[in-house]
């Protein structure tokens, strides 16, 4: 069993970093106490925070609080922006307010998806995060002054005016509900590690499931309410992610692409591709970048 604890690697005297992601991969279920910040830039994100299932559209902007679990699918054409502090940043704040816990309330009870702020305060924190992952990016003279002050402008504007969560979120979970909670998780890796160790091969629903030591019914019922999709489409969607990237690249023949991304037949592969993005994979891969050498 992995440990889901992540521990980003911030300078003490300056617990801040900001980077560029693409979803080519999974990222297994993990937590750390650092606020984390997403912004997709291109294309769309699936992920997970505390077994709720998310899907983010480019320009969306979401924040993980303190200790939430969360994981993302893979989605190859996809690049998000991930910001990440430790609330020891405003230490200065927290010198000066009367209200011990103020800051890791404001984050805790924030309206975590901009999706449900008001347009304008959207714009404003997406400019925010923008300016300080590129002044992170260019390291210019006196960066990290301006990186600061552009994350006291963030918790100014989450303070005044980002919206408050409709539900009052506890900052303590119980001990029952933190261990139904790891052990969703847990049963989830098993089955992403299950699929990325085996998807080239022909995997059935009914299989994984007697893996798991579940019925049909109940997997089918745990995968779909913790990830928002079927296993079937999951699967699917994961290998057409994986022939994507075959595609992007190297020049292998589509059948050779096929086979290596789990589809087995050209046939079931072509029309599998065709439906989800709706051009062939020769298509996709002359269309998109220009490789007229690829070959049947």
């Amino acid at each position: 069993m992995k440990l889901y604890l992540e521990i980003p690697e911030l300078d003490k005297h300056f617990p801040f970093r900001s980077f560029v992601t693409k979803g080519d991969r999974l990222c297994y279920p993990h937590w750390h106490k650092e606020i984390e910040i997403i912004y997709v830039v291109k294309g769309s994100v699936d992920l997970g925070i505390n077994d709720v299932p998310i899907h983010m559209r480019q320009g969306e902007i979401q924040f993980v609080d303190s200790g939430d679990v969360h994981y993302f699918l893979a989605s190859p054409d996809s690049e998000r922006v991930v910001i990440q502090f430790d609330l020891s940043f405003f230490q200065e704040v927290s010198v000066h307010d009367a209200k011990e816990h103020s800051l890791r309330d404001a984050f805790a009870t924030m309206e975590h998806s901009a999706r449900k702020w008001p347009g304008e305060v959207a714009d404003k924190m997406r400019v925010l995060i923008e300016s300080i992952h590129e002044e992170n990016k260019g390291r210019a003279d006196g960066y990290a002054y301006l990186i600061k002050a552009r994350l006291f402008e963030m918790l100014t504007l989450i303070f005044r005016e980002v919206p408050r969560s409709g539900t009052h979120r506890q900052p303590k979970i119980s001990e029952e509900s933190a261990t139904k909670s790891r052990e969703t998780l847990e049963k989830l890796e098993r089955i992403f590690t299950y699929v990325e160790n085996h998807y080239r091969e022909s995997i059935s629903l009914k299989e994984v499931a007697q893996y798991m030591g579940f019925s049909p019914y109940y997997f089918t019922k745990l995968f779909k309410r913790n990830t928002g999709m079927t296993f079937v489409s999951f699967l699917n969607e994961y290998r057409l992610n994986k022939a994507k990237w075959l595609l992007l690249n190297g020049d292998a023949p589509i059948t050779e692409v096929a086979e290596a991304s789990g589809f087995g037949g050209v046939k079931t592969f072509h029309h599998f591709f065709k439906e989800a993005t709706g051009i062939s994979p020769l298509k996709f891969r002359r269309t998109i970048y220009g490789n007229n050498s690829a070959r049947i």
